[in-house]
């Protein structure tokens, strides 16, 4: 999963540093934490309790979060080159990594790329708004698809694309 969001942010010459953000977390329902990234303002639910959240990188371009046997990314990078949902799945169909695409709705602003890696199951999902790419993407071993596929819903419902800084 990693992979790709590296190679999404070198594509969109993503190279200029900011300062370290402040991201935030609150309390949400069910005892779930809304994460609040303090560069882009992007925003998702997740279940604490599956998911730690990791270091922010220096340029507070986002976070990594980490599960027993999962991992999940939240990201966003300014849209310099002009991405559409377009222009990523035909970039990712001829990556590494990608040869199993099983779900790739997409709309005029998102897009969905879900499949699988070996015995593991990705999910990534992609806004493009004011001016910024916002990603959430997940990794899990795909036996645990019962487990994870209601932790995907409700992540996906919540989660609100971020806009230049």
């Amino acid at each position: 999963m990693r992979r790709l969001l590296f190679i999404l942010i070198a594509a969109a010459g993503i190279g200029v540093a900011s300062p370290a953000a402040a991201d935030e977390f609150f309390d949400a329902p069910g005892g779930w934490t809304t994460y609040v990234n303090d560069r882009f303002g992007i925003q998702l639910d997740f279940p604490p309790d599956v998911f730690e959240p990791q270091p922010p990188p220096e340029n507070g371009e986002g976070r990594g979060f980490r599960g027993e046997d999962a991992a999940m990314q939240v990201l966003g990078f300014q849209n310099l080159e002009e991405e559409t949902p377009r222009s990523i799945k035909s970039r990712v169909s001829k990556t590494e990594g990608y040869e199993d695409v099983t779900y790739s709705p997409s709309g005029q602003n998102w897009l969905v790329l879900s499949g699988f890696r070996g015995d593991r199951i990705f999910y990534e999902k992609y806004f493009f708004s004011g001016g910024i790419v916002s990603v959430l993407g997940l990794e899990f071993p795909a036996e645990e698809k019962p487990f994870f596929a209601p932790i995907i819903e409700r992540m996906e419902d919540s989660f609100e694309p971020g806009e230049s800084d």
